[in-house]
């Protein structure tokens, strides 16, 4: 194994003792060890594109918690384009009303178990909104009763139950996370994002929370 006690961290995030895991004895750092037992994720954040097309990462993110999510239909409505489904959205509680028109606007939406979910966000950069994608899949993965939800650690995602990874943070699994984030608090006023980086376990509650409050379901035929 490439970290000590690694079956106690198996433990904690819930990976059944009879799942396939790689064997790998070379040193590697705690997101390697995330991504080889299935819990983890690394991407780039900058997606080197405007308007930045989401539909890649969702589908991998998705798989992270296969079965749970196989199905699910995945459209977005990018800045610019008319929304053909035609929902109006009220303003977030906490969302910059200066330029909120559509040349900056996203609707991303995922159907899945006979609802529709959905979250609308204003972004002129060139970066994913990795807040907006995972309050969507948590979202479609709580009608499903698993304890699975997803969590931002900078450009790492973690996946794993809420107490469990908490508790491998307490436990130095995850190593302290300086929370620095992407963009600078007046980039965020601007662009009408909701930051929360995995800093602290008391962090991952309000990731939860403030993914919880900007996504909109509905049941659908």
């Amino acid at each position: 194994m490439a970290i000590q006690n690694e079956h106690r961290l198996r433990e904690l995030l819930q990976i059944p003792p009879d799942a396939w895991i790689p064997e790998d004895d070379r040193p590697e750092y705690w997101d390697e060890t995330f991504m080889r037992l299935g819990r983890g994720y690394g991407f780039e954040p900058e997606a080197g594109e405007y308007p930045v097309n989401h539909g890649q990462l969702v589908l991998d993110l998705a798989r992270l918690v296969a079965p749970l999510l196989d199905g699910a239909r995945f459209t977005q409505v990018l800045p610019g384009e008319p929304d053909p489904e035609g929902e109006e959205h009220a303003p977030p509680e906490d969302a910059d009303q200066q330029g909120s028109g559509t040349d900056n606007r996203y609707t991303l939406r995922l159907r899945h178990g006979g609802r529709r979910y959905s979250v609308t966000f204003h972004d002129f950069s060139g970066f994913f909104n990795i807040n907006a994608l995972l309050a969507l899949l948590n979202a479609a993965l709580e009608p499903t009763g698993t304890p699975m939800r997803f969590f931002g650690f900078g450009d790492v995602v973690v996946v794993g139950p809420l107490r469990g990874v908490q508790q491998a943070m307490r436990e130095g699994f995850i190593p302290g996370f300086s929370g620095a984030g992407l963009f600078e608090d007046w980039e965020l006023e601007e662009i009408d994002a909701w930051s929360e980086s995995g800093d602290t376990p008391e962090s991952l509650v309000r990731q939860l929370e403030k993914g919880r409050r900007r996504v909109r379901a509905v049941f659908v035929v």
